[in-house]
């Protein structure tokens, strides 16, 4: 009797001792999920940015709609000013390419050979939200005036609802409740609101 008393007790000392090992390192394995997902979500952000950053300095404006950014990485081109020579300091830029010392030449280069060489997913996946179940980053873009100076800007944004939802007692420990965005309609900015 004393025997199956100190087995039940030792099972129960066992079983007890993993659910505190387990309610440990939930949130542990919590955090790990969270920095993987948020990992690839930033680098999507980071990835829209670049691209919107390019169709910027092309077109003067950004876009709002994530398949035309598609399209402009897919189709357009780029300027890639090369230049010969160097300015020297008694003159201006333009009075050195006048006079001949100064040579600019623009190339024009594929968009798609020059942005994004790291990315390790289809460039038509660009909209879409990691780990989101089919959904797309929302984003909008516009001008805002500063002094006398109008300023194009975008934001591209995902609630932690979208890609979170799958996972057990996210809205306990996840704090972000914001989500993740780059760029901003109210400032002439184009950081990460993780930065």
């Amino acid at each position: 009797m004393k025997t199956a008393i100190q087995i039940v007790l030792a099972l129960v000392i066992i079983i007890l001792g993993y659910f505190v090992y387990d309610s440990i390192m939930e949130p542990v394995r919590f955090r790990q999920e969270v920095q993987q997902r948020e990992g690839e979500i930033i680098q999507r952000l980071k990835d829209i940015r670049e691209v919107q950053r390019s169709h910027r300095s092309r077109h003067q404006r950004f876009t709002a709609d994530l398949d035309s950014l598609v399209m402009f990485f897919q189709a357009d081109s780029l300027p890639l000013v090369r230049a010969i020579g160097s300015v020297p300091d008694t003159l201006t830029e333009t009075e050195a390419v006048r006079l001949g010392i100064v040579e600019r030449d623009t190339l024009w280069i594929a968009a798609k050979d020059s942005l994004l060489r790291h990315a390790r997913y289809p460039i038509d996946t660009l909209p879409y939200v990691p780990y989101g179940a089919g959904e797309r980053f929302e984003m909008e873009s516009g001008f805002i005036e500063r002094g006398l100076v109008k300023l194009p800007v975008f934001e591209a944004r995902v609630k932690p609802f979208v890609y979170m939802n799958d996972l057990d007692n996210w809205r306990v420990y996840y704090t972000r409740e914001e989500g993740l965005r780059v760029g901003s309609m109210q400032e002439a900015v184009l950081d990460g609101n993780w930065e």
